[in-house]
């Protein structure tokens, strides 16, 4: 246990229920047979139904790009309730749950996800307002004002050692599943919930909000892949020659060989190690190209777009901005690039930011 009595696992992983690198059959993303009906979920519950309200719509705005070359436009997420792209995410998630658990009572739900930090924020935020009982597992690299966070919310928390690498946080949660199946696993990166909602708002946000411009590459960091192949879906039905390109971290690529590590890497991002691939992007592997970023890149990334824009935003973003900014260097300025700012950065990544360069 740490202080703030958090179980803290470093013991031998148990079975799980299905792994993360097991085949995703492409029929899981069929909208008729996979959607969430969110409507009829926020009659159900009205806590859900506001959070639905105030979700979305937030803005494309065209952020700096290189000289000569291509237009970049950034869909700016921290405007979302909870103040990220993940609270999409959760709505879906929390959105399938709901569904299945159809009209029995809330005190008989209690929902258990991994995390990277903001989708547990979200969904705790989410399940508080519902009064739905919550379990995160969680690097022990998260921030402690996330870990505040949780506390305050009654939501439960098991911290797996950074240094085994996001991979076995996702184990660490299949795991409780497995032995604990009065926890319901949302199980984010295999979940089609995730990429249909982000096809049917994200994806249909940015086409609208696109208006005459047509998008020569659409760039996001992969993490569960529901963000990139959700909007990629979107813009391709209207748009079927926009380029993919995923975006993972320098320390830990996709598809990478080499067994998780507990380096520092942007955040969001993603990296799994052992070949494993996320499973929504595997089915789009050779329509998608691959850029990475070391986590000193998106950090200086992050104090430089401040500095040009005075706006926060966080080190996935600053990915994002950073391989988006190389795909419009090699286009013309007739071209346009579109990418997604997950969120505007933790507290811990701008004190970090302001102690070091004096912002």
């Amino acid at each position: 246990m740490d202080q703030a009595g958090t179980k803290t696992h470093s013991s031998h992983l148990a079975p799980r229920p299905e792994p993360l690198e097991a085949p995703y059959p492409l029929h899981s993303l069929d909208p008729d047979r996979a959607a969430v009906d969110t409507a009829a979920v926020g009659e159900r519950h009205p806590a859900y139904a506001k959070f639905g309200q105030e979700l979305g719509n937030t803005p494309l705005t065209e952020v700096p790009g290189p000289d000569g070359g291509a237009t970049v436009l950034a869909k700016c997420e921290w405007e979302n309730p909870a103040g990220s792209v993940k609270d999409r995410v959760a709505y879906a998630l929390l959105g399938s749950a709901l569904q299945q658990h159809g009209d029995r009572p809330l005190d008989e739900l209690r929902i258990l996800e991994y995390s990277g930090g903001n989708l547990a924020n979200a969904l705790s935020h989410l399940c508080a307002e519902l009064g739905i009982r919550s379990r995160f597992v969680l690097s022990s690299a998260s921030p402690r004002s996330l870990l505040d966070t949780l506390a305050e919310r009654g939501a439960r928390v098991d911290l797996v050692d950074k240094e085994r690498g996001f991979l076995e946080v996702v184990n660490e949660a299949l795991r409780i599943a497995a032995e604990e199946p009065g926890w319901t696993l949302l199980y984010q990166h295999r979940n089609p919930a995730n990429v249909l909602l982000q096809e049917r708002t994200t994806g249909a946000e940015i086409v609208a909000q696109l208006g005459s411009r047509v998008p020569d590459a659409w760039v996001a960091s992969i993490g569960t892949g529901g963000t990139l192949i959700g909007v990629l879906r979107a813009l391709r039905a209207r748009f079927p020659a926009v380029r993919a390109v995923g975006v993972t971290p320098a320390e830990l690529p996709y598809g990478s060989e080499q067994p998780p590590n507990g380096q520092r890497k942007y955040a969001g991002s993603g990296g799994m190690g052992h070949g494993i691939r996320q499973p929504f992007v595997t089915l789009y592997d050779d329509e998608t190209e691959q850029r990475t970023v070391s986590y000193p890149q998106a950090f200086a990334a992050m104090g430089e777009f401040h500095d040009l824009t005075g706006v926060r935003i966080g080190s996935s973003a600053a990915a994002n901005w950073l391989a988006a900014k190389e795909i419009a260097a090699g286009l013309p300025p007739s071209a346009t690039v579109v990418t997604v700012f997950p969120d505007a950065g933790t507290p811990e990544e701008w004190e970090q930011l302001t102690a070091g360069g004096g912002r």
